[in-house]
């Protein structure tokens, strides 16, 4: 091992090094601070620098770490003779946080020359001869019997997070003025003030907290300014200083949410007046040592506002219990400790639930008697009063905890002595009335005896009990109620080798009691669904009693319907699962979970509708091209949203969950629609439409001269109708009704139209299913111009109304289009409401048959001519034509589906001799209205079909049909038709067809005239 040996001249060497060291580093301290902390040691006679050390007055001058800069100052003069602080002194402290001076005079130069590092000044028995103007930076302000003249501005204050006006004396207290001249607070303040006046401090900017002495000058006329102020604690103090009773005239109309006054003496101007706190947003109001809060038979004179909860009134001379609908139902918490209020103590309703709970404080007044058994039920605080007789068991259950205890202590009972710390009276009394529930992924309830309380113990926190296995044990009503959580899967497997049996154990008296469960079979309280890619469903199910798993355990078995739904994940209370079924219908499902670790089941009836992505509506822009509208469901979260409208594809613009703007490209005619969400795919045949430019009507002169052209239709004059305004309207037809029947008779002939069918087409074009409509229910309204007829299928509603017009023409509008009923009309409105859809991509298709026939057969009749026209796309009009009567029917390329219109393909079905059927294709929707319009009309041309060769009546059908189709929601259809009818025709109405048919006689009594 080698050894270092100094000489004397390595020694001499090594004290030079170090005084060289010590030397630069006294060098490094400011000069200049070095010149001002030497000038204010003389001003304040402490004693002088040793060995230039600049840092060795640390109670005085507190360095920096470095030791080479003044972090904080703390300097007091004589009591008796007061040092003046120098000026140009305490600008040279550049890096000071803190400064305290006390006994000293100090000039308005001070404010201005300290550094703006400064967070702290703390002024004690100081002079100044006025309240700054100004504080710069400063954070937090203190000053205590600090003598100035003058009045105190806003501005002055606007940096500061704490400032504390404090006096010792009401002969220190100037005559000054707290005047708002502007300024805005940089954060919410904690001030505490002695105040001569109360000031609007800030407008619209709150106080953390706000306490508010008053002084001995202080102006009264100045309370109505509470009402201005904003903190969340305000109080209000007189320590002695102002002496005087306030008189409280007004409602206080406070905006804080803790009010608190204390030694004030309050002063009603009658003896029915009340403190009045209603009009305040107040949460806890709290009345400490303050007089002239009852009446002369020492009722409390206070009145409160629906949002205060705790009340505290203590100290205050009370006399007088309120009774229990004072407080009780009104106030969590109710303080009236400290006061002189005798008699019994006040019995307690007993609490069902938490909310009927109350705390309340009546410690340190004069009660007797004993106390009530439902106080077990409550937190009630009874110390220090004159109570006796027998100690309730849920207090002896808990005398071994200090805390607990200490609420009745300063009473003597039979059974435990006030001061007493052993040899307690056993406890007895825990008990469980019943098994509790047990449910997976949800608490119980579970109701017994002496349970105990909530304690502050750091021995028995959070509650003073315990469970074996855990089953997380919560205290719900004191000595009452306990609530029972849930178990992990491996204390379950414990649990049932213990038979659902769990070891209690209460603390406090150190009891163990064995609790029973009882085991609750799955419960579904809701179901959501989502589509999963494009190969089924998940079912994400909200309940419980599932049990607890993940990956491929199989602790679950869940079925929906006939389908398996197989679990993803199950967490007690969420399960989620998946169902692998494209084709999924609408309709109610029983859904089944069964927990296999308890061997328990439960079900729920689920109304499966289809899920995103779907279209319902859209609105096209012309074939120039633009934006499009589309209206459907996207889902919640959507992140990847593309729609193809033909061979086009339409750029997204923005998207929710249920609006698609897009631009498209020009184009024409019908499109095919195309739309994926997510990775799920919906697609629709025939579904959009471009809007057609202005076009054209037929007719020379163009609509007869009879009418207007408005975008390619004819609007009629009044007493013209059809396609071109040929045809003409007559005499009003006669109607024949009752529960069943509708007839309309005229010329010998029968028109009408049946609503046949409704078929769900699958994407391929085929019949998914088909519903015949062989009966209707009749439902006429009390005006008896309208008549309801009804068909339910499955879950499914259909109805249709006729409507006679009567009198005058009446105005309509149906998808936007506008159109006019001549007197004599009958208009058919059609409702199909909650279809049941088989499969995600299938639509609806309605089918109506219009035909015509004789009333009495002839040679003449046995031919007739149906003719239409479209354009090419969509089926516009058709007629047929009996002599030169007209059954004529409109149809419009438009539905209303679910609220918006959309486009609407008609097209021919089936076609007789006698009648012919038109399909609508209708969207996916919730509700669909369709709105065509039918009338007969007569023709103002000869007939050319005569049986002997001239011009004389032959049959021949027009039947020009426009049906302005408006489709809402999934399932449901509305249909609009119209029969403009003259003379002496009725309509007659079974199994849902609709016949106009030639009267062979005179009405009869219970016909009228339209």
């Amino acid at each position: 091992m080698n050894t270092i040996k100094f000489n004397n001249n390595n020694i001499l060497f090594l004290l030079i090094f170090l005084l060289f060291q010590f030397h630069i580093t006294l060098s490094a301290f400011d000069p200049i601070q070095q010149q001002s902390i030497d000038t204010l040691i003389g001003y304040y006679s402490l004693p002088p620098i040793q060995d230039n050390n600049y840092c060795g007055l640390p109670n005085n001058f507190k360095c920096d770490k470095n030791g080479t800069t003044i972090m904080l100052i703390n300097l007091s003069g004589s009591v008796t003779n007061k040092p003046n602080f120098p000026d140009q002194i305490i600008g040279a402290f550049k890096n000071v946080t803190e400064i305290k001076i006390s006994n000293s005079n100090i000039s308005l130069d001070f404010f201005k020359e300290y550094s703006t590092t400064l967070l702290t000044l703390t002024l004690e028995s100081c002079s100044i001869p006025s309240f700054p103007t100004q504080l710069l930076k400063v954070k937090n302000l203190y000053m205590h019997d600090l003598l100035f003249s003058g009045n105190i501005t806003t501005t002055s204050l606007v940096s500061l997070e704490k400032f504390t006006l404090l006096f010792s004396s009401s002969d220190l207290i100037g005559d000054y003025q707290f005047v708002n001249n502007g300024g805005v607070l940089v954060s919410r303040p904690f001030f505490e003030i002695t105040v001569n006046n109360i000031c609007i401090f800030y407008k619209n900017q709150v106080f953390l907290n706000l306490t508010l002495v008053l002084g001995k000058n202080f102006d009264q006329s100045s309370l109505v300014n509470l009402n201005k102020i904003a903190s969340v604690s305000l109080y209000i103090i007189d320590v002695g200083h102002y002496n005087i009773p306030l008189s409280i005239n007004d409602p206080f109309s406070v905006n804080v949410s803790n009010l608190n006054f204390q030694q004030i003496q309050f002063k009603l101007l009658n003896d029915h007046d009340n403190l009045d706190f209603t009009n305040s947003s107040l949460v806890q109001l709290g009345i400490n040592n303050c007089t002239g809060i009852t009446n002369s038979t020492n009722d409390i004179k206070i009145l409160f506002g629906e949002y205060t909860q705790f009340l505290s009134i203590t100290n205050s001379n009370l006399i007088k219990l309120p009774p229990t609908s004072f407080y009780y139902g009104i106030f969590q918490v109710f303080n009236l400790g400290g006061n002189k209020i005798s008699g019994q103590l006040p019995d307690l309703p007993e609490p069902n639930t938490t909310k009927e709970i109350i705390s309340l404080d009546f410690s340190n007044n004069l009660f007797t008697g004993s106390i009530p058994q439902n106080y077990c039920y409550h937190y009630i605080n009874i110390s220090n009063n004159s109570l006796g007789g027998i100690l309730p068991m849920c207090y002896v259950c808990i005398l071994n905890d200090y805390y607990l205890r200490s609420s009745i202590e300063g009473n003597d009972f039979t059974n435990f002595i006030g001061g007493q710390t052993s040899n307690f009276p056993i406890c007895s009394g825990i008990s469980f009335s019943s098994k509790a529930p047990f449910i997976f992924g949800a608490s119980s309830l579970v109701n017994g005896a002496n349970f105990g309380w909530s304690t502050i113990n750091p021995d028995y926190i959070p509650y003073p009990f315990t469970s074996n296995p855990d089953i997380n044990l919560m205290l719900i009503i004191p000595n009452k109620q306990i609530s029972v959580g849930s178990a992990s899967t491996n204390e379950l497997e414990i649990l049932k080798k213990l038979n659902f049996t769990v070891n209690v154990s209460f603390l406090i008296p150190n009891i163990t009691i064995k609790l029973g469960l009882d085991v609750a079979n799955p419960q579904i309280e809701y179901v959501t669904v989502f589509p999963y890619f494009n190969i089924g469903y998940s079912f994400l199910i909200k309940g419980t009693g599932f049990p607890v798993q993940t990956g491929s355990s199989s602790q679950t078995k869940v079925t929906f319907g006939s389908f398996s739904c197989s679990v993803v994940s199950s967490y007690g209370n969420i399960l989620n699962c998946r169902v692998y079924e494209k084709q999924l219908a609408e309709m109610v499902y029983t859904i089944t979970v069964a927990n296999i670790q308890t061997n328990l089941s439960g079900t729920y009836q689920y109304k499966f509708q289809r899920t995103y992505p779907y279209i319902t509506a859209i609105d096209p822009p012309t074939t120039q091209g633009g934006i499009a509208i589309v209206y459907g469901s996207y889902g919640p979260n959507h992140t990847v949203v593309e729609l193809l409208i033909g061979k086009q594809q339409c750029n997204i613009e923005s998207v929710n969950s249920s609006v698609i703007l897009c631009s498209l490209g020009s184009g024409t005619g019908v499109q095919n629609v195309s739309l994926t969400v997510d990775g799920v795919n919906w697609a629709v045949n025939e579904y959009f439409r471009y809007k057609d430019q202005e076009l054209a009507c037929l007719g020379s002169p163009v609509c007869s001269g009879n009418g207007d052209c408005l975008n390619g239709n004819c609007v009629c004059d009044s007493g013209f109708g059809g396609a071109l305004c040929k045809q003409i309207f007559i005499d009003d037809p006669v109607i024949r009704r009752n529960d069943t029947l509708t007839e309309l008779i005229k010329n010998g002939y029968s028109f009408g139209f049946s609503i046949k069918n409704i078929r769900e087409i699958d994407f391929s074009g085929n019949i998914a299913r088909q519903h015949n409509f062989t009966s209707w229910s009749l439902s006429p309204d009390s005006t008896l111009q309208k008549w309801t007829y009804t068909n339910y299928f499955g879950g499914s509603t259909i109805s249709y109304t006729i409507e006679q017009i009567t009198g005058t023409s009446k105005n309509f509008t149906f998808a936007g289009e506008l159109f006019t009923l001549q007197p004599g009309s009958l208009k058919l409105s059609a409702n199909i409401s909650n279809w049941e859809y088989l499969g995600p991509l299938n639509t609806l298709q309605l089918q109506i048959e219009s035909s015509v026939k004789a009333q009495e057969e002839s040679d003449c009749e046995k031919k007739s001519n149906i003719q239409s026209n479209g354009d090419g796309i969509s089926l516009n009009y058709i007629t047929i034509q009996k002599d030169k009567n007209v059954f004529s029917g409109r149809f419009i390329d438009k539905v209303v589906s679910d609220g918006r219109p959309t486009f609407s393909k008609v097209s021919f079905s089936e076609q007789t001799e006698n009648s012919i059927t038109v399909s609508l294709s209708l969207p996916y929707c919730k509700e669909c209205l369709i709105d065509p319009d039918f009338s007969v009309l007569l023709s103002s041309e000869s007939t050319v079909n005569s049986c002997d060769g001239t011009n004389s009546s032959r049959l021949k059908w027009i039947i020009p049909t426009s049906i302005i189709l408006g489709l809402l929601g999934a399932a449901g259809i509305a249909i609009g038709g119209y029969f403009l009818l003259r003379n002496k025709l009725y309509l007659s109405r079974s199994s849902g067809l609709i016949l106009l048919k030639k009267s062979t006689k005179s009405s009869s009594s219970d016909s009228s005239r339209a």
